[in-house]
């Protein structure tokens, strides 16, 4: 889980404030974030804080797979998210995954806004429609001007890292290439 933390922060430690939380509840961000949210809400108040307390020229909110949910999540309801790069998110949580969750936030269709660019990488070698994976979910969003999906036939985490794409992509978004 700190893989992309530790790599953002090798190479944005001057330039940038690095902020991760994981969620340690597993479920999908709803319980908040330990020891410091409870919900949702209470978590979408808490980052808006940071946000505000740190006068960001850009707001970048990043994710893998139930966190590219929640880079989704809170980049849509969130102020002055300018960008969510999110990858194999989850973006419409059924009936068998959204036990104790709050219905508001299980479709994320019904949240995203048009100040905000989403970046979703998702992946096409998946051939269960029923997997949390499954590009579906990416394809679930895109009638929205502005969301970009990149479609792979194998979304290794290691290798978009290690080509360069992630950092191409943020350097795009930071200094404006």
């Amino acid at each position: 889980p700190f893989e992309f933390f530790n790599y953002l922060s090798s190479i944005y430690l001057n330039t940038c404030d690095l902020v991760f939380y994981i969620d340690e509840h597993q479920c999908w961000y709803h319980k908040g974030i330990k020891d410091i949210t409870n919900n949702i809400d209470e978590t979408i108040l808490f980052l808006n804080k940071i946000i505000q307390n740190g006068n960001y020229k850009k707001v970048i909110f990043m994710g893998t797979s139930a966190g590219g949910y929640a880079s989704i999540l809170f980049g849509s309801l969130c102020n002055n998210v300018n960008n969510v790069i999110s990858f194999i998110p989850q973006t419409n949580l059924n009936s068998k995954t959204t036990k104790n969750l709050n219905p508001k936030y299980t479709n994320l269709k019904n949240i995203i806004n048009k100040n905000t660019n989403y970046l979703l990488y998702g992946d096409t070698s998946i051939q269960n429609k029923n997997d949390l994976h499954h590009i579906l979910h990416c394809e679930h969003i895109e009638e929205f001007s502005n969301v970009k999906i990149i479609k792979s036939n194998n979304c290794d985490l290691k290798q978009i890292r290690d080509s360069g794409f992630i950092k191409k992509t943020i350097d795009n978004i930071i200094f404006e290439i």
